[in-house]
């Protein structure tokens, strides 16, 4: 919850939202430590944190962070047994599904009903890769088997785990803001932009290599790309190599990123994968034309294409031709603007978070 990403800002608006409701409620992080909430939370929302930094782990050679690990795995256990003992909540909810974590949290089903939230794809999590990650896999969703209830955020990633899991529903993240009007007239002429994380998935390298394209017919628009992560280096790098570095800049992440996207042009999602779409449907929310690649899964439940925007293949040319259309058509432009933006109010906070105040089984 020190992150300002995605996950991080739609769990804080349903505990936010559960805990106004009348819900009590508890988030509990295992290595939160001193660092603050990047979100704010509502003050009837209790903290707690079981200070294990898996983290730290890193810093040993690989047999003692073996040895380390399953200490710390056996802390876990212990700490989060222990709370749930002395909350005997209704519900836990988890965000994760990494190994290392379930095994303790599975073991306390027979006291609480475990539902799992699916923020990623499943196509991705669970299908293919080495030998060795397929034998994981196969684990992981035995062990997944035995949750009350997996949440997925789209209707194809729910088909997907419905091959595994009995138990499956569907509902959407809410949009974190919503204009109610949007002013298409003062926006910075030319610029485009782009929000996540830089890391493989987002594909922001093929982003760059698809305006590099095109950059020099339209000189006056330019990419802002916000974000931070392991990735920042190289794709820098590939922008000085293109010769792009005045017209495509990578920024630091923001904590009003609404301000930003309501001084944009246009939006680009380039992700091979997502799990839903946060920065897609805040981007729309405020009138912002979206061109998307058309990836598992997300975008194609989002955007009717060509009406609330552009869906793309994963390709750096198609991306690069989806984007110059957008760029060459003014008035068709503005039109998907607008439907962007009605096409995301059933986004709203409103609505979606009592689906899920559903979906939990509160109400």
């Amino acid at each position: 919850m020190a992150n300002a990403h995605g996950v991080e800002r739609t769990l804080t608006d349903k505990i936010n939202y559960m805990a106004e409701q009348g819900h009590v409620v508890t988030l509990v992080t295992y290595e939160q430590g001193q660092h603050p909430y990047v979100f704010e939370l509502s003050p009837k929302v209790d903290c707690v944190d079981l200070d294990c930094r898996y983290f730290t782990l890193y810093k040993y050679s690989f047999p003692k962070r073996l040895k380390e690990q399953c200490g710390m795995k056996r802390r876990f256990k212990r700490a989060l047994r222990q709370l749930v003992a002395e909350r005997q909540p209704d519900v836990l909810v988890t965000t994760t599904y990494e190994g290392i974590f379930m095994n303790a949290v599975m073991s306390l089903r027979h006291h609480v009903r475990i539902i799992i939230e699916s923020h990623t794809a499943f196509t991705h999590d669970m299908m293919g890769g080495s030998l060795m990650r397929r034998i994981s896999n196969y684990f992981y969703l035995n062990t997944l088997k035995k949750c009350y209830l997996l949440m997925a955020l789209t209707k194809g990633d729910a088909v997907c785990w419905q091959q595994h899991i009995t138990r499956v529903s569907s509902v959407p993240n809410p949009v974190s803001f919503y204009c109610e009007h949007v002013d298409l007239q003062n926006r910075e002429k030319g610029r485009i932009i782009a929000v996540g994380r830089y890391h493989p998935q987002k594909r922001f390298d093929r982003l760059i290599d698809a305006f590099s394209k095109i950059a020099a017919k339209y000189p006056l628009w330019h990419i802002d790309i916000f974000g931070e992560g392991p990735d920042k280096e190289a794709l820098q790098m590939q922008i000085d190599q293109l010769g792009l570095s005045d017209c495509i800049h990578l920024k630091s992440p923001t904590k009003d990123i609404q301000s930003e996207y309501l001084r944009s042009e246009l939006f680009v999602f380039s992700s091979d994968y997502e799990g839903f779409g946060l920065v897609l449907i805040e981007a729309m929310a405020c009138g912002v034309p979206p061109v998307s690649t058309d990836c598992p899964f997300g975008p194609s439940e989002i955007i009717e294409n060509r009406v609330s925007g552009l869906l793309c293949e994963m390709s750096v040319q198609d991306l690069a031709d989806k984007m110059e259309w957008m760029i060459a058509h003014d008035e068709e432009r503005r039109q998907i603007a607008l439907n962007a933006h009605q096409a995301v109010a059933r986004y709203q906070k409103n609505i979606v978070l009592k689906a899920w105040e559903v979906a939990y089984s509160l109400n």
